[in-house]
């Protein structure tokens, strides 16, 4: 998570000269407490009229795109800074959120070079070391991001920044398995900014809690009367359903979870019709689609998909632990590939589904656009085995175009049972709001339906092309479960398969740390332990 209000201030004490140092103090003061109080929008409109009123002030420019990116609008946002670096070409902090917000779109290309841009210029500039670590960690480039961001951390002068560098250290050290030093990491966050709940979340995702008497549940209790935003509340309450669910007080655990997802669903106002329409349109879509045109492509990806906690991330650990596989993680590149493609029609504003609407069909020409943006943005992954994975599991709802864009990939569906599945979706909290359907019961059976159904629209379509993989088969016939799979890849046995736990690929997904011990089989039928509390979803899904 990046502090983005850092940059601001730094901005302002940059930028504001002699001319009429009072009056943009003034409005600078004005913009950073919008900023800080994330009233975004009103940031925005005062942004534009000072850009216009100071069209040589940077600050408003940098404070303005920042603002736009916070609400998602990141493609305006670029067009703002880039109109700011025709002013200054080498702007070192124009530069770095240049980088920042490429790095958003997963533009990493675009993004590297904006960041190493800055740091040519300034070799020590601890905004862009920062966001270049992300962006190596991102594309698991590990030791590259640990240099950046240690390197970063070298450069903090005050306890903000210390906060934001070994937020990021945390990540990193959790993600490739060292939960000592994450630990660590979130435990200096917590002593400088004790309303900093993220810090206590990522705590609670690594740690075993075995009592009433844990001293990291004890001070989460603490915290909870006295934190008052919503996002803070909403990270502890999750994070105390975690601890209390370890302890095996199930009524405790959902009591806390359920405060949770209320404030998530307030946060996200998911609208489960606009991804209704948009699997009516995809399979309208492809139907009218030309299902004998294929691109050239030889790339062999392996897309494993399915509803998120279906055993997506154990799967992929399973088969990148293999010599002659690369596991990338999860992209959003099969998404910014379709988006790609209806792009050119796309109204501003608009729900997916509704850009939909303006495609006729998928023909070749199409296919090969989604190919070139898919393929131009694996180039940021450094490897050289013959097959690579993406483990993106919403990538379910683009199967047929994926399979006639790459006709020599593999599709693995994980399947599992429908209550752990739904269960296990509504007691985490995920970053973005992709996911919004999971943060309440009755939205998210309903959407585990709708997924049901698109499933077995692609299995009539594709047949034996899609492996379906039971997760609980998995759990409980290890052996039987690889060898077939590894055959369905067309991959030679490997021994490696067996022991996930010992890859070292980061993780960056909420199961991290399950991921770091043997296969086990405790997370089967965990959803009735709170049987009482999930009789709507039961209604909807069984």
């Amino acid at each position: 998570i990046l502090s983005l209000i850092y940059y601001i201030v730094n901005f302002f004490n940059g930028y504001i000269n002699s001319m009429d140092k009072k009056y943009l103090e003034n409005q600078a003061s004005i913009l950073i407490n919008h900023y800080n109080s994330k009233r975004f929008a009103e940031v925005i409109q005062k942004g534009k009229v000072l850009i216009k009123k100071f069209p040589n002030q940077l600050i408003f420019y940098n404070a303005t795109a920042l603002s736009l990116s916070a609400l998602g609008k990141n493609y305006e946002a670029l067009g703002i800074l880039k109109v700011a670096l025709g002013l200054s070409s080498n702007d070192i902090f124009v530069l770095n959120n240049l980088g920042l917000i490429n790095s958003n779109l997963n533009q990493n290309k675009e993004a590297r070079e904006y960041l190493d841009k800055a740091i040519l210029i300034k070799e020590n500039f601890m905004d862009a070391l920062l966001n270049l670590g992300n962006l190596d960690l991102k594309e698991g480039k590990t030791e590259s991001a640990k240099k950046n961001l240690y390197k970063a951390l070298e450069q903090s002068k005050s306890p903000h920044t210390d906060v934001t560098i070994n937020m990021a250290l945390g990540n990193m050290n959790q993600q490739i398995g060292n939960f000592e030093e994450a630990k660590n990491n979130f435990e200096i966050v917590s002593k400088i900014d004790q309303s900093n709940t993220a810090a206590d979340k990522s705590i609670s995702t690594m740690h075993k809690y075995s009592n009433n008497e844990d001293p990291h549940l004890i001070l989460m209790l603490k915290k909870k009367d006295k934190i008052k935003d919503d996002e803070n509340l909403k990270l502890l309450y999750f994070a105390l359903g975690k601890a209390y669910e370890d302890i095996g007080n199930f009524k405790e655990s959902f009591k806390y979870v359920k405060l949770g997802n209320k404030i998530a669903d307030r946060q996200i106002s998911y609208n489960i019709d606009n991804d209704k329409n948009l699997f009516t349109e995809i399979k309208r879509l492809f139907k009218s689609s030309h299902k004998n045109e294929t691109t050239n492509s030889k790339k062999k990806i392996i897309f494993i998909l399915g509803m998120p906690r279906s055993g997506t991330t154990l799967v992929e650990q399973i088969i990148s632990s293999h010599k002659n596989v690369y596991g990338a993680g999860e992209l959003s590149y099969m998404e910014d590939a379709i988006k790609k493609v209806i792009s050119h029609k796309a109204e501003k504003g608009k729900a997916l589904y509704e850009n939909f609407k303006n495609i006729k069909e998928f023909n070749y020409k199409a296919l090969k656009i989604a190919e070139l943006e898919y393929t131009e943005k694996l180039k940021s992954h450094i490897y050289n085995e013959d097959f690579i994975t993406d483990k993106a599991p919403l990538n379910f709802r683009w199967i047929g175009f994926m399979k006639l864009i790459f006709p020599n990939s593999k599709i693995i569906h994980c399947c599992r049972n429908s209550m752990d599945i739904c269960y296990s979706n509504y007691k985490n909290s995920f970053s973005g709001s992709s996911l919004g359907f999971c943060y309440d019961l009755i939205k998210l059976g309903n959407y585990f339906n709708m997924y049901k159904n698109l499933m077995s629209f692609w299995n009539d379509e594709f047949k034996d092309k899609i492996y379906n993989l039971t997760y609980e088969n998995l759990i409980n016939n290890k052996k039987v479960e690889v060898e077939k799979l590894l055959k369905f890849c067309d991959l030679e046995w490997d021994e490696n398969c067996l022991n996930p736990h010992k890859n070292k690929k980061p993780v960056g997904t909420a199961s991290l740390a399950q991921i770091r011990s043997p296969i086990y089989q405790s997370s089967i039928n965990k959803w009735k332990n709170v049987d009482d509390e999930l009789a709507d979803l039961k209604k909807i899904i069984l």
